[in-house]
């Protein structure tokens, strides 16, 4: 399984971690930042006054490969 796995930083400064399965592998590392700098505006997470996903640091895409025992 493929996901993207994004490290943001909160307003507090704390670093936050957001994934999402099975992301577009069309789109370029510029396009998927610019998509991601969009989250942080919206101001939609937030804790105790905290901005949880205020700015994007880093991305990163991650494959899980499962290997069956029996």
């Amino acid at each position: 399984m493929l996901k993207l796995v994004a490290i943001f930083r909160s307003s507090a400064g704390k670093k936050q971690t957001w994934s999402f399965a099975n992301p577009d592998t069309n789109k370029t590392p510029a396009q998927i930042k610019g998509l991601l700098e969009r989250i942080g505006p919206l101001k939609l997470f937030s804790k105790e006054g905290e901005d949880l996903f205020d700015t994007v640091e880093t991305a990163m895409l991650v494959e899980t490969t499962e290997t069956i025992l029996f």
